[in-house]
This record gives C-alpha cells, sequence and structure tokens, in this order.
C-alpha cells in the first residue's frame, strides 16, 4: 500500500509598504513638546517648479490610524522650495508658542483631530512616522529616536538625501525650526579661516609686514 507523506512548511512574509517617487518630505519632527498640543511635523516639497495639493494627504503613527492632513485656514497647496507645519487639530492658533516662530511664508496644517496617533507621539520610545498620499500610498517613512530632550525635535541634515538616521539629528535650538531651514542642516556658504600667517614672523613695531590668510568655503558649495 502506497503512503502518502506530506509535508508544511510555514511561510514568513514581511510587510513593507512600496514608497513612490516624490518630491515631498519628512523634514521634521517634534514628539517632546514643553506640554499643551504642541507636536508637530514638518513637510518640505524640494520641487523647483511644481506645487502640492496635501488636501487629504495622511501621517500615519507607529502602529495607529492615519491622520488626515487638512486645511488650518490658508488652504492646503505647498509651493515649490517650501515647508508645510502640520499641526495637532487642538493648537491654539493666533496664540500658541510656535506663532512668532513660524514664517509667515510656510504653510499652516492641521490634522483632523487633537493627537497624532491615538493619544499623541511617545517621547521616550523610538516610533516610525509616515508620510502618506491621498491614496496612501507611502512617501516617506522615518523611524526617529527618543533621546532628546524636551523641546528638542529630530530634523532632517541634507533635505535631497535619504531618510535614513545618519540623516537624522536633534535640534540645536529650543521648539525646533517650524517652517524654516533646520538647525542641522549645512548653510550653502560658510566662510571660515583655515591659517593665518605673518612675514616676518617675528613682529617689530613700524615694520612692514604681510599677512597670508587661508580662507575656505566649510558649506555645501565650496
Amino acid at each position: 500500500m502506497l503512503k502518502y507523506i506530506f509535508f508544511f512548511f510555514p511561510l514568513f512574509f514581511t510587510a513593507a509598504f512600496a514608497q513612490t517617487d516624490s518630491t515631498l518630505i519628512l523634514s521634521e519632527i517634534m514628539f517632546f513638546p514643553t506640554s499643551g498640543p504642541n507636536e508637530f511635523i514638518e513637510l518640505y516639497n524640494f520641487s523647483e517648479t511644481e506645487s502640492i495639493d496635501l488636501d487629504s494627504f495622511k501621517v500615519k503613527y507607529s502602529t495607529s490610524n492615519p491622520d488626515i492632513i487638512i486645511d488650518a485656514g490658508e488652504g492646503t497647496i505647498l509651493p515649490p522650495n517650501s515647508f508645510a507645519i502640520i499641526l495637532e487639530g487642538d493648537y491654539p492658533f493666533g496664540s500658541g508658542i510656535y506663532d512668532g516662530l513660524i514664517p509667515p511664508e510656510a504653510l499652516l496644517l492641521k490634522i483632523d483631530n487633537n493627537s497624532f496617533g491615538s493619544s499623541g507621539m511617545a517621547n521616550t520610545s523610538d516610533r516610525p512616522v509616515w508620510l502618506l498620499s491621498n491614496n496612501e500610498d507611502t512617501l516617506e517613512a522615518y523611524f526617529y529616536s527618543a533621546n532628546n530632550s524636551t523641546a528638542i525635535s529630530d530634523e532632517k541634515i541634507e533635505m535631497i538625501k535619504d531618510s535614513s538616521a545618519s540623516n537624522w539629528a536633534n535640534s540645536v535650538v529650543t521648539n525646533g525650526t517650524p517652517g524654516f531651514q533646520n538647525s542641522v542642516t549645512p548653510v550653502q556658504f560658510d566662510l571660515a579661516m583655515s591659517s593665518l600667517t605673518f612675514s616676518p614672523s617675528v613682529l617689530i613695531e613700524g615694520d612692514d609686514v604681510t599677512i597670508f590668510a587661508k580662507v575656505k568655503n566649510l558649506g555645501t558649495d565650496p
């Protein structure tokens, strides 16, 4: 009599989000504000020519359902080379701690509820954040590291590079940089003197002296 032996091999799948090509990125996350409804997520559109309508785009925090991005009174169109700040739904626009900090050219947005995720972002545990299109395609993701002091955000260093941990750092200014260049981003032009010598090396009052100075640009466009 023939006997049949069946072998069952369990299959393991790893869930992953496929990222789409986009000029819209996560650029800053404030997950540990001083108090109150002051968490924010900053976006940047690095396109040179194209505006992006952020109506019904989403941010997803950790395992929570996505939060929908909505108009905060300024529309939802993000121009080229511009920042957008997504605030909690109950942020006090007009009297909040960021009102004197966010420049007028930045686009103010909010989420459709009063906290990112189910009850706000964790400030003592590392967590992932996703940026989703209105069709829930993943545009970018970042796993923030919760080693920040109070009121210190996570900032992306170079906007057009990837979102790996090595391209993010803790802000060096209190309350972060919502709506303007990140404090950890290298400036385009940053002149510094690398050496300074004199001839003759021993100076005597009344003598002529020649000064040799070497200046370098430590910025991104040397």
